[in-house]
């Protein structure tokens, strides 16, 4: 039978296949022509640093999160599609595109006003033709579920998949990289794999995958990879929004788990903190005490050390406690006194 009518797929010997090595849009970061996955919370900077990275790969430039010294960073300016459902182009995007130096002429997107936007989909010939059309470097989709087709149910397993599928060969056709945001869930004690929501299978199918979120310093944002199928993970990015624009603040080998540990130890710890800061305020309110006495009635209270530790602290911090000592030498004492802030 002619092997261009044969129904059955053509094997093919693996001594006519020729390695290749993995191309990368940012270094080790996002693998070229492949399906990467941004996650986060609301409000943790994802959009900001999405157009951060357009920015920057619009006008030829070193991405903000890239380990690749400036002198040695040599790129060219690239086109870039981006399909954003949250953000219009007119009072958001382009603002924010501007502000992080972006070549605008590289830029393409289409308005939320369009009737036609609903019709992109990940799976639709539309998407080709628009990438055929401009052939850019880059797609970006914000947020995964806008572009997932009416009839795919996002639980069903491998339907995302198939939905996805498309994309790979679109990145082998036109050696174009895509990426999707989508969001984290916020349960306690989850991390990594089980912080993306909606769908395992989006985890499955994408190459890398970062997550976007808050530390503890509220000013500061981190970008941690938490998979990578083409080389070891890489350190974790820290940045700042700064007037609208992500500026790179440094690495940490901290990772998604331990920012998560660490807001769920403090979101525990909230609640006793201020159980005692309450106790504190009620053991004051006739006037100072020997902060000893203080301390003794807390422990009696079931109140531990350093709890009543952290609720001094942030008293103290507000205004609302004061201490003092009287005597001197052996008649020395300590007291604890609330300041009265009318005065």
């Amino acid at each position: 039978m002619d092997r261009e009518n044969r129904e059955c797929p053509i094997l093919v010997s693996l001594s006519d296949v020729q390695e290749r090595e993995a191309e990368w849009l940012v270094p080790e970061y996002m693998p070229k022509g492949q399906i990467n996955v941004w996650a986060g919370d609301g409000g943790s900077g994802k959009t900001t640093a999405w157009c951060g990275l357009v920015a920057a790969i619009s006008a030829g430039r070193r991405v903000f999160f890239d380990k690749v010294p400036d002198e040695f960073a040599e790129d060219s300016p690239k086109k870039v599609i981006f399909f954003s459902s949250e953000d219009s182009l007119e009072y958001t995007l382009k603002a924010r595109l501007r502000k992080a130096g972006a070549n605008m002429d590289n830029i393409y997107s289409v308005s939320l006003r369009d009737e036609r936007f609903s019709q992109i989909k990940f799976n639709s010939p539309i998407l080709k033709q628009l990438i055929s059309e401009v052939r850019p470097a880059l797609v970006v989709f914000d947020p995964l579920q806008a572009f997932i087709p009416p009839d795919i149910q996002m639980g069903q397993r491998n339907a995302m998949r198939n939905c996805l599928n498309p994309l790979i060969g679109l990145g082998e056709e036109y050696g174009t990289t895509f990426l999707i945001i989508v969001h984290t869930n916020k349960r306690q004690g989850t991390y990594g794999r089980n912080r993306v929501a909606d769908s395992a299978d989006i985890w499955d199918i994408a190459r890398s995958v970062m997550i976007v979120g808050q530390t503890q310093d509220k000013d500061i944002r981190y970008m941690s990879q938490e998979k990578c199928n083409y080389g070891e993970l890489q350190p974790t990015a820290l940045f700042k929004i700064n007037d609208g624009v992500a500026e790179f603040k440094g690495y940490t080998d901290r990772r998604d788990a331990d920012f998560v540990h660490e807001r769920d130890f403090n979101a525990y710890q909230a609640p006793q903190r201020v159980d005692a800061e309450r106790f504190i305020l009620d053991f004051l309110k006739n006037g100072k005490k020997l902060t000893a006495e203080l301390d003794e009635a807390a422990k009696a209270a079931g109140i531990s050390k350093n709890t009543l530790s952290r609720a001094k602290t942030k008293l103290r911090e507000s205004g609302l406690l004061g201490g003092k000592s009287e005597g001197f030498g052996s008649n020395k004492a300590f007291y604890s006194y609330l300041i009265d802030k009318s005065l």
